[in-house]
């Protein structure tokens, strides 16, 4: 089975009555994801800043058949058990 997902981005929501959340990142891993976001960049041509991928990434999850809802539910089994 093959998971599709609709890719087009989404408009960021507007200021007014968007909700924030915050996500913080140690700086060796906010470097990573920086140069990982530019490598995402070159390959699709598509210039997203972090909350855009953020949350693209969380919309792909919700999918139904999810691969992303399913790895992370392994993650948190194998984490349960250390």
């Amino acid at each position: 089975m093959t998971t599709t997902y609709d890719t087009a981005p989404r408009p960021a929501p507007k200021a007014e009555g968007a909700i924030p959340t915050t996500v913080r990142f140690d700086p060796s891993e906010s470097h990573e994801i920086d140069r990982w976001l530019l490598e995402l960049r070159i390959q699709t041509g598509i210039r997203w800043d972090k909350a855009e991928v953020i949350r693209e990434l969380l919309r792909m999850a919700r999918t139904p058949d999810s691969i992303l809802c399913d790895a992370l539910i392994a993650r948190a089994r194998r984490s349960s058990l250390e």
